[in-house]
């Protein structure tokens, strides 16, 4: 088995991430175990990417860092409970409530937007028009 060793440069860029990011994840233990070479340059393995991976997604979906501790603390250990995945789905409903929630207000700017853009081709078809008829805008 090959194993892949990945820089903080090449994760950083990868998840476009900041260095002082990943750092942060790593002394506040939600990246782990993450090796050293000789020199003590940080060494991301395929593991610890598909964790950053999870992180990533989790935060871009609205959850804080406490919440992706907690998700970590309930499905980290060996002795994963239904109490756990009960505590687990709730944080995961919380999450998708709040992502409909920015949905629906994107799509509420995407309404305006349309408007706005419809408002100004009609009134710019109406400008170019009165120009080809010759007539000018009185002011």
């Amino acid at each position: 088995m090959v194993v892949i060793i990945y820089s903080i440069k090449t994760v950083a860029e990868k998840y476009d991430v900041t260095y002082d990011t990943l750092r942060y994840y790593e002394k506040i233990g939600l990246l782990q175990d993450i090796k050293r070479n000789s020199q003590g340059q940080r060494e991301y393995s395929d593991a610890n990417l598909n964790s950053l991976n999870k992180i990533i997604h989790l935060r871009s979906l609205g959850a804080s860092i406490a919440d992706c501790q907690q998700i970590n603390e309930l499905l980290g250990d060996s002795d994963i409970t239904a109490d756990d995945y009960e505590q687990g789905l709730k944080l995961l409903d919380k999450l998708e409530d709040n992502l409909n929630k920015r949905i629906a207000t994107i799509e509420q700017q995407k309404q305006f937007l349309a408007e706005k853009k419809h408002r100004f081709t009609k009134e710019r078809d109406i400008l170019r028009q009165n120009k080809m008829n010759g007539e000018g805008i009185k002011l």
